[in-house]
């Protein structure tokens, strides 16, 4: 295991942008000829796990009720605010909706939900 820490995310949170604080350590940069930092480009979740898959692995489907959610691992920081803003995501949802959770605890859902896909 690389990261320590994973996210169970509903569809609207996949396909859209990662949180600011979570800029830093996974957005798409642009770069000019010398390599200079140009800008920081707007980062989908689902473009996090494609650009990360040979560090994490790829992003699990599962199908939950009806619906997919997208289980993703990330290596994130308390101390630089990502893990609480993963959990930001979460408030006022019910599980597995943007859902933080342990390896053991993602293992589990996966292999409750994926033969359902």
């Amino acid at each position: 295991m690389v990261g320590n820490i994973f996210i169970c995310l509903n569809e609207a949170t996949y396909n859209g942008e990662i949180p600011t604080e979570l800029q830093g350590s996974y957005s798409r940069i642009s770069r000019d000829e010398e390599g200079e930092l140009v800008a920081v480009l707007p980062t989908t979740f689902a473009q996090v796990g494609e650009d990360n898959k040979c560090k994490f692995g790829s992003v699990v489907e599962v199908k939950v009720d009806g619906n997919v959610y997208f289980i993703m691992e990330f290596n994130a920081s308390w101390l630089q605010s990502e893990v609480s803003a993963l959990l930001k995501l979460g408030d006022s949802l019910d599980y597995p909706n943007n859902t933080l959770m342990t390896n053991k605890e993602a293992v589990k859902l996966i292999h409750e939900y994926s033969n359902k896909l």
